[in-house]
């Protein structure tokens, strides 16, 4: 909701939205996923979309490895999309997913590790994704914010024409809205970036329209690799260069310098 002097966006700390974390799919990104992810891209849906729970970058996934550990938590992480390279027969783990209906490191409707650096999936709610994220059509307030206990009465005072939701977003939802411009910029990055491994830099060959059950049990048996840990393996990033990459990922950096250009009218309104 709105406190009544600052119009900010205010947590409930209801659990709602940790308490489903499986299958929240946009039709848009569900019907991607099913025409393209199941072997005729490089990057591969290992599971079900039905099974599909909050989305975990290789990097988020190694710390909450370590939460598990401080917490004496089973969270069941496991790799949930992957680039196969028939040169090497390894498979390169882009993200995680944590193999439950509801979170597991949600306790009493309380977050057990709220102080922690939690993954960007945790940090987007009450947002659903950011207004700049390009699917072809107008954004609108009530398709980019979740209506939650938190937001109510909150969406219906967003307004519609693009600059001053963005602005009234931006306000309302400070470090979220961030955050959630932010993952867009990752997913850019990831996406462009197996591009250019398997074109450019052609250090990968990745499996393409092989059926699908045979390409799992591949994959199942091979080697298996984190994405970031093969950038640096394959010298496209230095050591110092991917952690550097990462912590302007957690600190939104380039969210923070997307949004300077937006209100300075250096970026074309949408």
């Amino acid at each position: 909701m709105f406190s009544k002097n600052e119009q900010k966006f205010i947590c409930q700390s209801c659990g709602s939205c940790c308490s489903k974390i499986r299958g929240r799919l946009s039709k848009e990104e569900r019907e991607f996923l099913k025409e393209y992810a199941y072997g005729k891209m490089p990057l591969i849906q290992l599971i079900p979309l039905e099974k599909t729970s909050f989305p975990l970058w290789d990097w988020e996934a190694k710390r909450f490895r370590e939460y598990e550990r401080e917490l004496n938590i089973d969270a069941k992480i496991k790799p949930s999309r992957a680039v196969y390279d028939l040169n090497t027969n390894k498979a390169i783990i882009v993200t995680y997913y944590m193999d439950y209906d509801s979170c597991p490191f949600l306790k009493d409707k309380r977050c057990q590790i709220y102080d922690k650096k939690r993954a960007y999936i945790c940090k987007l709610f009450p947002m659903q994704r950011s207004p700049f994220l390009n699917i072809q059509e107008e954004a609108k307030p009530n398709e980019i914010v979740i209506n939650c206990p938190g937001s109510a009465g909150f969406i219906e005072k967003i307004p519609y024409k693009f600059k001053d939701m963005v602005k009234a977003l931006h306000e309302a939802l400070g470090d979220t809205f961030l955050n959630s411009v932010e993952n867009d910029f990752i997913t850019e990055w990831v996406n462009k970036t197996i591009v250019d491994i398997c074109k450019k830099y052609n250090i990968v060959r990745p499996a393409v329209n092989y059926p699908y059950n045979n390409l799992l049990k591949r994959i199942d048996a091979s080697e298996k690799i984190d994405f970031t840990e093969f950038l640096v393996e394959n010298k496209i990033y230095t050591k110092e260069e991917m952690d550097e990459l990462i912590r302007r990922f957690d600190n939104c950096d380039n969210a923070k310098e997307k949004m300077k250009e937006f209100l300075n009218n250096k970026i074309p309104l949408v």
